[in-house]
């Protein structure tokens, strides 16, 4: 392609969407670091604030070099039109980001192999998935705060990265992705982020309890102990950031400014509503409180059981989402946060793991090309109710058992080259997270303050 037609393609409006939207998705990562830094025990607080920051730019720079060709970049390109069923990309001229223009970037109709609709620059695709890799990373190091070292976590990330997210987001959104061959609807990551996301948090969760040879079930004392937020202010904003952030992470997953992409962001905005009432009376009901945490943890399963359907069902419907995600989140983090998971201290698996799945099982009913078909163009593939829910439910167990299999193989692996911390040592805390300098006890004013205590 010439270089005045790579400039002339893609209406302005759309581009100018996508960028903002990309920039919304990197909103989240800020907020994830202070609802992450507000839930969590002091000691943790600020590995929390400045891992995933960390994680991002690792991963910007893994994007960058190789991630985006192996999860975007066609296998077999010919003909303008992408063929086959790949796990990998093999178009090198993607590495580096080379080239990246030539290609425009569309959403595809019933026919995986022919594009249509309007089309954005393959730069802005580019970008905007980039968010999306570097915020699905984030959550991973949410989770694994406290059980490994920064260094070490980084070439986890690395690993997990290449092996893990780049596979499981080419077979949901590329179109020679078996997921998507199949018919499997997820607009905006319910697998690819969520599920992936909360399945590698449990993975080291497990390990993390097999280096402790601890699987006793938590006491109610204790688990409510483990829920009291360090920072309430810090656990609010965080929420704040992480629901403005979202409507850039469902509402751009349109691929232009549309319809579709507006009523992505009011479903968005009515189940998170949904979700935080819900989850704030269920905690009434249960106990005579009302607590923040409970409120928040609400409003994002909302959130998170939303992001897979948001541009396939009417807004109508999705309070569903918020009021069953809020629901099937209480449970799950009351199973297994109580004892499964106990490691999993910021239930990420049943957040966003429940919610994803929840959201995504939930899609098979309640989608119809109405919705889908705002933008103009998209339409979805003619297939029974049955049928949809067993492509969604199949899409939902592939990714949780291989990104739990593939997390875990990797933490072994390290494990025996020495290269994974022990979970319990002399050098660490009891929940296995640095005393200095990942703490606010590290800094001169507050070891002075404590300091009789230490005698």
């Amino acid at each position: 392609m010439a270089t005045d037609e790579v400039f002339n393609f893609g209406p302005g409006a759309d581009i100018g969407w996508m960028m903002v939207s990309s920039a919304l998705v990197f909103f989240m990562i800020p907020g994830l670091c202070l609802h992450f830094s507000g839930i969590s025990k002091p000691q943790s607080t600020l590995t929390l604030v400045r891992l995933p920051l960390i994680t991002t730019a690792v991963v910007g720079c893994i994007w960058y070099t190789w991630g985006y060709s192996l999860a975007f970049s066609p296998a077999v390109y010919s003909n303008n039109t992408f063929t086959g069923v790949s796990w990998y990309g093999s178009d090198l001229k993607a590495n580096a980001y080379l080239d990246v223009a030539a290609r425009p970037v569309g959403i595809q109709g019933p026919d995986p192999n022919v594009m249509t609709g309007p089309k954005i620059p393959e730069m802005v695709y580019v970008f905007y998935q980039g968010m999306f890799a570097c915020f699905t990373a984030s959550l991973v190091a949410g989770g694994a705060a406290g059980k490994i070292r920064v260094g070490r976590f980084l070439l986890f990330i690395t690993l997990w990265v290449t092996l893990v997210y780049c596979p499981v987001a080419r077979w949901t959104w590329h179109p020679s992705g078996w997921s998507k061959v199949r018919g499997a609807m997820d607009f905006a990551g319910g697998t690819a982020v969520h599920v992936c996301s909360g399945s590698s948090v449990a993975a080291f969760a497990v390990f993390a309890q097999l280096e402790a040879r601890d699987w006793t079930a938590t006491s109610d004392a204790e688990t409510v102990q483990a829920r009291l937020p360090y920072s309430i202010n810090h656990m609010v904003l965080g929420t704040a950031l992480l629901w403005i952030g979202w409507f850039g992470f469902n509402g751009g997953s349109a691929l232009g400014a549309n319809l579709r992409a507006v009523s992505a962001c009011l479903a968005t905005q009515t189940a998170a509503s949904a979700g935080g009432t819900v989850g704030l009376l269920l905690q009434w009901g249960l106990s005579r409180l009302d607590r923040m945490v409970e409120f928040c943890d609400g409003v994002i399963a909302g959130l998170v059981a939303i992001t897979p359907a948001a541009g396939y069902v009417p807004v109508k419907y999705a309070s569903v989402f918020g009021v069953v995600g809020a629901v099937v989140c209480k449970i799950l983090r009351m199973i297994f946060n109580t004892y499964l998971l106990r490691e999993d201290r910021l239930s990420v698996f049943a957040v966003h793991a429940g919610g994803g799945a929840t959201g995504m099982l939930l899609t098979a009913f309640f989608a119809n090309n109405a919705t889908t078909g705002l933008d103009g163009y998209s339409r979805l593939v003619d297939r029974t109710m049955g049928a949809r829910f067993r492509d969604q439910a199949l899409d939902i167990t592939a990714c949780l058992c291989y990104a739990f299999t593939m997390t875990f193989t990797i933490l072994v692996l390290m494990r025996i080259m020495e290269l994974c911390c022990h979970i319990k040592t002399s050098r660490y805390t009891g929940d296995g997270s640095d005393p200095y300098p990942d703490s606010y006890e590290a800094l001169p004013q507050f070891r002075r303050r404590n300091a009789h205590k230490e005698v």
